[in-house]
């Protein structure tokens, strides 16, 4: 294998960051190409404003009630911004303290080991490339899409002033989130969602948990409907929907958001003379992010899968390890999933409904009513589910509802990661009172029914009960 030395990453958010500093600190001279503010979307206008939009508006609805009007935006948007460039600034002080050269053009690339920048039109050339380009919104192809007041999420976290109603199109993660954000900030919020239900790859127990929330906090949900067009009347956006028994029916608004994915940002191939462009526009690579051209490597969104940066960063370590000849690969790491609403739901691995399409599984649940922490903070509501083989009970899978329940996300993950047996998820001691009590109860429950504070019953091959007695 040739010896690597020089490094081009273009991307500059985490699996662009990540991989040119794990790259810089084992010697390699990187360049990072990035025309953007470094961090990417997470950081910019994903992640970490959207939990800082998140807590703001939960607060205000705490402190005024959704009723009492709509928020005043400005000290809001004043927080999430200064939240981003603090962390911006993190990302340029960890570039520039490890030597990464750094260059705000855009580029194409032209074969392996050389990019053109689109401003200077200077040629760069290196041992390697990283192509970590993320995704952007995707656009789907709906009439009157293109009318004043029709917002991407990008556009929807920068807004001044509160929308009196607010219609989002897509009832994912993104959409979900931001549904709540304006709900909570005193928006009437409207959300239709294609498939039959919100978050359809997630579990329907934990996903019926925030539909209910959702119903309290005002927001109303359409499912299995269809956006046919949009057009402009009397001042407003008006929607036309199709239901899923084929009736029409109009939704007025004055903003829509539209949030129905991500597709991945392809536009540094250019014409594409590698053929690096797979199905789905995404870029196709192997177990170790290597792309069918020697030296070139893809991590992140832009490989399609989940959109989440924890994956872009982990798969940004294998790509550099795999580069410097080291043992590394994305198989068999599980890759944990985090909704922000409130409550969150937080899964890793397989839920109960696609475990038992694949064997005999064990399932216990344990809910936060019975839960110490939970009662005592005022958010009860939700619960631990674990599925795990029947036979040599090792844990498939973890589903979460409830308040908070994405900070027990690490060790949910080295549960499944790890292997571990339900035996060695209920015998680990959880401090009292925590959060982390239910996962310790849901594993005693999938084991023999013996979660402490659930009520004693007959087992039947793992099937779980949701009453419990108060956790003291």
């Amino acid at each position: 294998m040739t010896e690597i030395r020089t490094l081009l990453v273009v991307g500059g958010g985490i699996g662009g960051y990540t991989a040119a500093i794990r790259a810089a600190r084992a010697g390699l001279a990187v360049t990072l190409v990035e025309d953007g503010p470094l961090g990417g979307t997470c950081l910019n206008v994903g992640c970490i404003p959207s939990k800082s939009l998140l807590g703001s508006a939960a607060a205000h609805a705490d402190r005024v009630g959704r009723s009492a009007g709509r928020a005043d935006l400005a000290p809001i948007m004043a927080r999430k911004t200064a939240a981003v460039a603090r962390l911006v600034g993190g990302v340029q002080t960890l570039i520039r303290r490890n030597r990464i050269d750094h260059v705000a053009e855009r580029a194409e690339l032209l074969g392996p080991g050389r990019l053109r920048l689109a401003g200077s039109g200077r040629v760069l050339v290196a041992d390697a490339v990283i192509l970590a380009t993320g995704s952007r919104p995707a656009r789907p192809a709906i009439p009157g899409l293109e009318l004043p007041g029709v917002l991407d999420s990008d556009a929807a976290i920068a807004l001044d002033t509160v929308p009196e109603r607010l219609l989002v199109l897509g009832g994912g993660v993104i959409g979900m989130e931001l549904a709540q954000v304006f709900a909570d900030l005193g928006a009437r919020v409207a959300v239709v969602e294609r498939a039959e239900r919100i978050l359809p790859g997630e579990d329907a127990g934990a996903v019926a948990v925030l539909a209910a929330a959702m119903r309290r906090r005002g927001v109303a949900v359409t499912t299995g409907a269809t956006v046919e067009r949009l057009a402009r009347r009397d001042g407003a956006l008006v929607a036309t929907l199709t239901d899923a028994a084929g009736a029409a029916r109009e939704v007025v608004a004055d903003r829509v958001l539209v949030a129905v994915g991500r597709v991945p940002e392809t536009g540094v191939l250019g014409d594409d003379p590698l053929g690096l462009r797979g199905p789905g526009g995404v870029i196709t690579v192997d177990d170790h992010g290597r792309t069918r051209t020697p030296g070139i490597f893809a991590v992140g969104d832009v490989c399609g899968g989940p959109q989440l940066a924890h994956k872009a960063a982990a798969e940004a370590e294998v790509a550099v390890a795999t580069l410097l000849g080291r043992p590394a690969s994305r198989s068999g790491r599980v890759v944990p999933r985090a909704v922000y609403t409130t409550p969150e739901i937080a899964a890793v691995g397989l839920d109960a409904a696609t475990a038992r399409t694949r064997g005999p599984v064990k399932v216990g649940r344990f809910p936060f009513s019975a839960n110490g922490r939970a009662i005592a903070g005022g958010h009860d509501d939700g619960f631990v589910e674990i599925v795990a083989d029947a036979v040599d009970e090792q844990i498939l899978g973890i589903v979460m509802v409830g308040h908070g329940v994405t900070e027990l996300l690490g060790e949910a993950t080295l549960a499944v990661q790890m292997e571990l047996t339900l035996a060695a998820l209920a015998e680990t001691v959880h401090a009292h009172p925590t959060l982390s009590e239910a996962l310790a109860e849901a594993a005693h429950d999938a084991r023999d029914g013996g979660a402490i504070h659930l009520p004693p019953r007959p087992r039947t091959g793992g099937e779980t009960a949701v009453a419990g007695a108060a956790h003291p």
